[in-house]
């Protein structure tokens, strides 16, 4: 998958992103409009692939089946993304878009930032949601729902919890943790559309305030939770592991290192609780949010940090967190 955001191009509210692309637009954006200024008014397709086995004759159902993209801008041809099954149905962007109509109809939320990834394998849609967490003075946290759409068969639908902490715009994640899951799912398939409203109306409406209760709890105790050197150090151990050279001869691996400068900078970790838990917990955050990689460009740093690696270290830093506080309670 090419990690490039597609075109070039998103949709945000308020201040530009920190790669400086993208169109702005009012906080009172509506669905339709979110989408078009994303540049994602175009549709997908399926096709039957190239020598697939046709299993229904009466409805032209075939076994393998290419998704392709209406041609955008000068392309020639249809951009195919995928390969899938004879049971996947695509979401088309607009409809992904209504996901959160309600939402924004109602005053619970508005659209904050929406654009797609590589080709347009991914597209998400970014909502930031009323009220938000204050884990300590000056230091609140905004809600967001992250919908992600994948156009290349690679996983379901999903909807994610994604606080954002407003003094440095880390982006944390969230898990349910009744279930252990990062996000909630909806599969491909022929009545998807009806599945996406009954988890908004019944399962996301049930859980969203529940989950973010409990990341305000959990917050506000990593905050109160002052930290040793030692036990800063055992947290970065189980972390990021240092090599047996490193533990003979006592070196601090360069990501312990920049977690440190991050906690020392002012700018970015208020001192009020720079010592705490939760100044530890969001240095971590930001530096895998903001590190040097081998990546290029915007897109493949969201992809990273919202569905790949980054999301993987950033659920575990926080349930890691959470056990020493019920270790040391």
């Amino acid at each position: 998958m090419a990690h490039g955001l597609f075109a070039n191009q998103m949709a945000y509210v308020g201040k530009p992103p920190w790669h400086g692309l993208g169109t702005k637009v009012e906080q009172t954006v509506n669905a339709k409009e979110m989408c078009a200024a994303a540049g994602l008014g175009w549709l997908v397709h399926k096709k039957p692939a190239p020598g697939a086995r046709l299993i229904d004759p009466e409805r032209q159902i075939h076994d393998r089946h290419l998704i392709l993209r209406d041609r955008v801008g000068s392309e020639k041809d249809n951009v195919a993304l995928g390969m899938v099954g004879s049971g996947y149905e695509p979401l088309q962007n607009h409809d992904a878009f209504k996901f959160f109509e309600p939402f924004v109809d109602s005053g619970f939320a508005n659209f904050h930032t929406a654009g797609a990834l590589g080709n347009g394998e991914r597209v998400w849609v970014l909502a930031k949601l009323k009220e938000q967490i204050v884990v300590a003075d000056d230091d609140p946290v905004d809600r967001f729902l992250l919908l992600a759409n994948s156009h290349n068969g690679e996983g379901a639908v999903s909807v994610r919890f994604t606080p954002i902490r407003v003094v440095c715009q880390n982006t944390l994640n969230l898990a349910i943790k009744s279930k252990g899951k990062s996000a909630i799912s909806i599969r491909h398939t022929r009545h998807m559309d009806r599945h996406l409203e009954r988890a908004q109306a019944v399962e996301l409406r049930k859980v969203i305030d529940k989950v973010f209760a409990d990341a305000a709890e959990a917050f506000a105790a990593m905050a109160l939770r002052s930290l040793g050197r030692g036990e800063r150090d055992a947290i970065l151990e189980e972390l990021f592991p240092r090599t047996e050279t490193q533990l003979k001869n006592r070196d601090r691996p360069e990501r312990w290192r920049r977690v440190e400068a991050i906690l020392d900078d002012g700018k970015v970790t208020p001192r009020k609780t720079a010592g705490s838990l939760w100044g530890l917990y969001n240095a971590i955050i930001r530096d895998e949010d903001y590190r040097q990689s081998r990546e290029a460009g915007a897109g493949a740093r969201l992809e990273r940090v919202w569905f790949g690696a980054g999301e993987t270290l950033k659920l575990r830093t926080l349930d890691l967190c959470r056990g020493f506080l019920r270790k040391t309670a």
